[in-house]
C-alpha cells in the first residue's frame, strides 16, 4: 500500500516551541510518499540509498518500522520512498518520512491505527533519532492544516501563499536543537527571555495582532539572537527585504530554507531571482493513496 504526509512551514515559534512556548505552523502542499509491501526480509529503497533496516543511512525509516513493530510484529517488509519536499530543508522531510512510511504500513498490515496513534508512534521516532523535539512537525504531518502549537488550535489561512527559498546550506535539526540546548544551559534566562519574545510573537500572529511583516522580522532576530542563522541566511532574508518581501528562517536554521511572505507579484519575482518555489497551506494530512 501507499501513503503520503505533508512537509511543513514553521511561520513562527521554531526552538522555543521546544521549551513549551507557542508556535504557529501549516502543513504544506509538498507530500513524501511511502509504499510498504509484505516480504520475508526488510529492504528500504530511496533517493539516499538502498538498505536493509539501516538506523544511520535511513533513521527515521528504520525507527518507523521499529516502533510499528511494537503494535503489530512483522517478518518483513518493502519500503519505498519518493519525495516532493527537499531534504533537511526545514520543511519537515523527516517528520513527513516517518509519518507515510508509518501510514503505509498501518494501511499494508492493517492495524488500525488511529490519527492520534499514529502522530504518538511518529513522535516517538522523532525522539528517538533526535533525542528531543516538541512533536510539532509529526503532529502537522498527520493532521494536515494550520495549528496553534501546542494547544493544538486550528487556524484558517484562507488563500494564503510562502515563497520557500532553500538556502543551500544542509539543515540538521538534532543538530540545531542541541546546540540551543546548550546555549540555554549556559545562559539561562537570557534564552529564556528570548523565548518569551517569540512565544508573544506566535500568539500575536495566532490572533491576528499585528502585521505579519514586522513579526515575521523580529522574530528573525530571535533566532539570530540564540545562533541558528547563517551568514547566507542573512544575506537572503536581506535581499528578500529588498522585494518587499518579509522572511525568515524555517525549521531549525543552521541552514535549511527561508519563509518569505508578500505579495503575488513579488513572489513571483523572487521565486525567479532566487530559484524558488511557491507552496500554500495543505488542509489534508496523512492518506492511503492507493
Amino acid at each position: 500500500m501507499k501513503a503520503s504526509a505533508p512537509g511543513k512551514v514553521i511561520l513562527f515559534g521554531e526552538h522555543a516551541v521546544v521549551y513549551g512556548r507557542h508556535a504557529v505552523v501549516t502543513a504544506i502542499n509538498l507530500r513524501c510518499y511511502a509504499e510498504a509491501l509484505k516480504s520475508s526480509t526488510f529492504r528500504i529503497e530511496s533517493p539516499i540509498a538502498t538498505t536493509s533496516l539501516d538506523f544511520e543511512k535511513h533513521p527515521y525509516v528504520s525507527y518507523a518500522i521499529k516502533r510499528f513493530m511494537e503494535v503489530k510484529p512483522i517478518d518483513g517488509v518493502k519500503i519505498k520512498i519518493e519525495s516532493e519536499i527537499p531534504i533537511a530543508s526545514g520543511l519537515g522531510s523527516s517528520a513527513a518520512v516517518t509519518v507515510a512510511v508509518l501510514k503505509a504500513l498501518d494501511a499494508e498490515f492493517d492495524a488500525g491505527l488511529s490519527d492520534e496513534e499514529l502522530f504518538e508512534l511518529a513522535r516517538k521516532v522523532e525522539l528517538d533519532v533526535q533525542g528531543r523535539g516538541s512533536g510539532t512537525d509529526p503532529f502537522v504531518s498527520t493532521y494536515g492544516g494550520a495549528w496553534l502549537i501546542p494547544e493544538r488550535k486550528p487556524l484558517d489561512l484562507g488563500e494564503f501563499r510562502m515563497l520557500i527559498v532553500n538556502s543551500g546550506e544542509e539543515s540538521i535539526t538534532s543538530e540545531m536543537v542541541a546546540k540551543v540546548a546548550r546555549l540555554r544551559d549556559e545562559l539561562g534566562d537570557v534564552v529564556e527571555r528570548i523565548f518569551d519574545v517569540i512565544d508573544t510573537i506566535s500568539l500575536k500572529a495566532f490572533a491576528g495582532e499585528g502585521e505579519i511583516s514586522r513579526l515575521m522580522a523580529v522574530n528573525q532576530c530571535m533566532l539570530k539572537a540564540i545562533g541558528v542563522s547563517t551568514k547566507r541566511i542573512d544575506e537572503i532574508v536581506e535581499e528578500l527585504e529588498g522585494l518587499g518581501i518579509a522572511a525568515k528562517i524555517t525549521g531549525a536554521g543552521g541552514g535549511g530554507s527561508v519563509v518569505g511572505v508578500g505579495s503575488d507579484e513579488a513572489l513571483q519575482r523572487a521565486a525567479k531571482l532566487f530559484s524558488g518555489i511557491i507552496v500554500e497551506p495543505e488542509r489534508e494530512g496523512a492518506r492511503v493513496e492507493d
